[in-house]
């Protein structure tokens, strides 16, 4: 039986308020950044996505700047990162989602498909035009001649 490994591997995107300026925007990352690290996580990824518009008023809003977290972590990191962003009043949304499991999950799948075979060549010429496997029907009425 395999123990659990406690350092299992989040994507967490979170937005970031407009009113904060470039630097205030930095130093809110910064912040979230080092309280990862000091609970023990190890960044994987830490991109900024930029300043964007969103889908939907958020808290009266209409854009906010993106900012994407892969990391390692344990549980406990988490959710007191986690807390932090609920309680942070620059934080609009954010959402963290545990992906070994799905990328175990993706492995597997890719590792138990079978590949497929190349579809044969089809040929135009044979079928470039219909050919009618009916006569042609004979007119209707009665055409005698008379």
């Amino acid at each position: 039986m395999t123990t659990p490994n406690p350092q299992r591997q989040y994507d967490m995107v979170f937005l970031v308020v407009p009113e904060k300026d470039e630097a205030g925007t930095l130093a809110v990352i910064d912040e979230f950044r080092k309280l990862l690290v000091d609970n023990g996580a190890t960044i994987e990824k830490d991109e900024s996505m930029g300043r964007r518009r969103l889908a939907y008023t958020i808290k009266k809003r209409t854009e906010a700047t993106y900012h994407n977290f892969l990391f390692r972590a344990p549980t406990a990191c988490v959710a007191e990162v986690q807390r932090k962003m609920r309680l942070s009043e620059s934080i609009l949304r954010f959402l963290s989602v545990r992906i070994d499991e799905e990328v175990k999950h993706g492995l597997k799948v890719a590792r138990n498909t079978k590949p497929r075979r190349p579809r044969p060549e089809v040929s135009d010429a044979p079928y470039s035009s219909p050919t009618p496997t009916t006569p042609p029907a004979e007119p209707a009425g009665d055409f005698r001649g008379e």
